[in-house]
C-alpha cells in the first residue's frame, strides 16, 4: 500500500517570519468568549481548537507578543506549518464576526492575516497558487483562453450598441456555469433592457485571490473593468455571481477606482424591474421553495430581502424559511478558498446545509451564487437528496416567458357570391370551357417552371452545404491547432510565472515608488469621476471622430488637451450636428469638479435646446 504523503513534509517545522501584521487592536479585543466556535463550519469539519476563530487569534496574539526575552533565549519568532493549515481551514463566511461580542471585523481580518503570510511567503496554499498563476496569465483562474470569454452570450439576445446595462459574467459564469449569465441576460431582454457585455475584454475581478491572500493582480484587473465599462457607457453594471457583486461593490475603489455604474446584484436589478412594472410575472410557479442567503452577497454586503421580495412576487410558489437564515446562514461551504484546497471537507459543509434544507419540506432551495449551487448541489448528491438546487435567475426565466397566445382562427371568409346562372347559349359555354382549358394549361406550366427552380434551388443548395461543411473542417483544424498553440502558451507561461514575477516586481517597485499606484489620478479620470459624482454617464472615445469624453444623449463633446483647443474642423462637424464642445487644459484640473459644473451646465442647456426643436 502506498504511504499517504504528509502534506507539511516540504515544510520545516518552523517557518521564520519577520515582523507580524498590524493587528494588535483586533488581537487586544477579543475576549476569548468562545463564542464563535458553535457557528465555525470548519471547527464542525476539522474539531480542533487551533482551526477555531479563538484558537487563531490567540496564536496569532503570541506570536505577536514574542519580545525581548525570546531574543535573550534564542527563539525565534516563527510560524507552525500547522498554523498556516489552519489559516486556511476557512471559508471566510463571517459567522464568527456576527457572532462576535467584542465586534471585530473578522472577515476583513482573516484576509488581511491571509495577505501577511503571502508576503512572507507561507502562503497560500498550492491549489491558490494555481488560480493566481493562471489569473496573472490569462486572467481568469480557470487558465480558459480569453478569446472564449463572451462565448457564452445567448445568440437570440442583441447586444445593444447604446447598453443601459453591463453585464459582468464572472469568470465561473463565463467559463464553467454558463447557464446563469445567460438566464440572466435573456429576463433582461424580456423587460426590454438593452444589454452589453465586456466580452473578452472582461477580466477576473481578483475575488478568488482576495479572499486567499493575493492582491498583487488586483490594481490591474479593476482598471481593465473599470475603463471598460466606462467605454461602453452603460448607466448600470449587474451581475448574478455574489462574489463579482461584492468585489467590484468594495474592492476596486480600493485600488483603483469605482465604476461609474450603479452596481447590482441580478436579484436587486429584478426586484427594481419588477417595482417599476416593466417585467410581469406572467406564469405560474407551483413550488414550496426555501432560499440559501450567499456570505458574499448576504452577511458581508447585506443583501437579503431583495431576492425573497422577488420570489414572493411569483404567483403559486410558497417560500418557507430554514431555522439559520439571513446573517445567520449556514455557509453552504464554497468560499474563500476552502472548496478549491478543502474540497471533500467543503461538500460535506454543504450536506449540512441540504439538511437545514430538507427540515423545512420545500421541494427546491433557490440561491443567487453559482459557487452557491455547485457546492449545493454535490452536497446534495452526497446526502442522498431530492431537493433541486436553483439559481433564481432559472425560476425567473420560467415565469417570465411570454404567454403564447392561441392561433387567432381564420376571420370567416367572406360568403362566396353564387355564380351567375349559365346563359344556355351552346357558344358562351364552350367558350368558357375553353378559358378553363387554357387556364389549367398555364397552371401546369407554371407548377413546372417552379418545379425545376426549386430543382435548381436545391442543387445549389447542396453545393453550398457541401463547400460549408469544408469550411467549418478546415476551421475546425485551424482551430484545434490555435486551442494548441494556447496550450503550449499558457503551460510555457506557469513554468516562466515565477521568473516573470520577480523581474515584474522588482520594475513595479522601482517604477512607481514614492507614487501613488492605487488610482488613476489623470486629469481625464478625475473629470469622469467628477462627472460620474453629478449624475451624468459618459462614453470614451465615442463615434467617428473618438470623442475622448463624450455625453452621448444630450450632445455634449468633452476634451482634455495638454494644449490649445480641439480641432477646429471636427469641432465645427460636431457643432453642425447639434453638439456642445468642451476644450479643458490639463494644467486647470485639480480634483475635476469646476470641470464637472460647466459640463452639467453644458448638458442642461442642451437637453433644453432638444427639447424646444422636438415641441417646434
Amino acid at each position: 500500500m502506498k504511504a499517504l504523503e504528509n502534506p507539511f513534509s516540504k515544510l520545516k517545522d518552523n517557518i521564520k517570519i519577520g515582523k507580524t501584521p498590524r493587528i494588535q487592536q483586533e488581537l487586544a479585543a477579543c475576549l476569548q468568549c468562545g463564542y464563535c466556535i458553535s457557528v465555525c463550519e470548519a471547527h464542525n469539519q476539522t474539531p480542533w481548537e487551533s482551526v477555531t476563530p479563538r484558537g487563531k487569534i490567540y496564536y496569532l496574539r503570541q506570536l505577536s507578543n514574542a519580545g525581548s526575552t525570546d531574543k535573550l533565549l534564542g527563539r525565534e519568532v516563527a510560524l507552525s506549518p500547522y498554523f498556516v493549515d489552519a489559516m486556511y481551514k476557512c471559508t471566510g463566511c463571517g459567522n464568527c464576526e456576527v457572532v462576535c461580542h467584542a465586534n471585530i471585523p473578522l472577515v476583513e481580518f482573516w484576509e488581511t492575516v491571509r495577505k501577511w503570510m503571502v508576503d512572507e511567503g507561507v502562503g497560500p496554499m498550492s491549489a491558490h497558487k494555481g488560480m493566481a498563476t493562471k489569473v496573472g496569465a490569462v486572467h481568469n483562474p480557470y487558465g480558459e483562453p480569453p478569446s472564449k470569454r463572451g462565448d457564452w452570450w445567448p445568440a437570440e439576445v442583441e447586444k445593444s450598441a447604446a447598453p443601459e446595462v453591463m453585464f459582468f459574467a464572472g469568470c465561473t459564469g463565463a467559463y464553467r456555469q454558463q447557464s446563469l449569465p445567460q438566464t440572466g441576460v435573456r429576463v433582461l431582454a424580456r423587460a426590454g433592457v438593452k444589454i452589453s457585455t465586456l466580452g473578452p475584454d472582461e477580466w477576473c475581478c481578483s475575488s478568488p485571490l482576495l479572499r486567499t491572500g493575493t492582491n498583487k493582480y488586483s490594481l490591474e484587473c479593476a482598471e481593465k473593468v473599470v475603463e471598460g465599462a466606462d467605454g461602453v457607457g452603460a448607466k448600470d453594471m449587474v451581475m448574478t455571481c455574489s462574489g463579482c457583486y461584492k468585489t467590484v461593490s468594495t474592492d476596486f475603489g480600493k485600488f483603483y477606482a469605482k465604476t461609474g455604474q450603479n452596481v447590482y446584484h441580478f436579484s436587486q436589478y429584478v426586484e427594481k424591474l419588477i417595482a417599476e412594472k416593466k417585467l410581469p410575472l406572467n406564469h405560474e410557479f407551483k413550488a414550496k421553495v426555501t432560499y440559501h442567503d450567499p456570505c458574499h452577497m448576504g452577511r458581508h454586503m447585506g443583501v437579503f430581502d431583495a431576492p425573497r421580495n422577488v420570489l414572493k412576487k411569483i404567483k403559486g410558489l410558497e417560500l418557507v424559511e430554514m431555522t439559520r437564515t439571513k446573517e445567520n446562514s449556514r455557509c453552504c461551504g464554497a468560499g474563500g478558498g476552502y472548496k478549491s484546497q478543502y474540497n471533500d471537507l467543503a461538500v460535506n459543509i454543504a450536506a449540512e446545509r441540504i439538511k437545514d434544507a430538507e427540515e423545512t419540506g420545500a421541494e427546491i432551495l433557490v440561491t443567487c451564487c453559482p459557487f452557491c449551487v455547485v457546492n449545493l448541489t454535490q452536497g446534495a448528491k452526497q446526502a442522498g437528496s431530492k431537493i433541486k438546487i436553483m439559481d433564481l435567475s432559472e425560476i425567473l426565466l420560467k415565469v417570465t416567458a411570454p404567454i403564447e397566445k392561441p392561433a387567432e382562427g381564420a376571420k370567416p371568409d367572406a360568403a362566396k357570391e353564387k355564380p351567375r346562372e349559365v346563359s344556355p347559349d351552346a357558344a358562351a359555354a364552350e367558350k368558357e370551357k375553353q378559358a378553363a382549358l387554357e387556364k389549367e394549361k398555364a397552371a401546369a406550366a407554371e407548377k413546372e417552371k417552379q418545379a425545376a427552380l426549386e430543382k435548381e434551388k436545391a442543387a445549389a443548395a447542396e453545393k453550398e452545404k457541401q463547400a460549408a461543411a469544408e469550411r467549418e473542417r478546415l476551421a475546425a483544424l485551424e482551430k484545434e491547432k490555435a486551442d494548441a498553440a494556447e496550450r503550449e502558451r499558457l503551460a510555457q507561461a506557469e513554468k516562466d510565472l515565477p521568473a516573470a514575477e520577480a523581474e515584474a516586481d522588482a520594475e513595479e517597485e522601482e517604477e512607481f515608488i514614492g507614487e501613488d499606484i492605487w488610482t488613476d489620478n489623470s486629469p481625464e479620470a478625475l473629470v469622469r469621476r467628477a462627472s460620474w459624482n453629478k449624475g451624468l454617464r459618459c462614453r470614451k472615445d465615442y463615434g467617428p471622430n473618438n470623442i475622448p469624453v463624450a455625453f452621448v444623449k444630450p450632445k455634449v463633446a468633452v476634451y482634455i488637451l495638454e494644449k490649445g483647443e480641439a480641432d477646429a474642423a471636427v469641432k465645427k462637424e460636431l457643432e453642425d450636428e447639434g453638439w456642445i464642445v468642451l476644450s479643458f487644459l490639463e494644467k486647470d484640473v485639480t480634483d475635476g469638479e469646476e470641470q464637472a459644473v460647466k459640463i452639467k451646465a453644458a448638458v442642461k442647456e442642451n437637453r433644453r435646446a432638444h427639447s424646444k426643436k422636438k415641441r417646434r
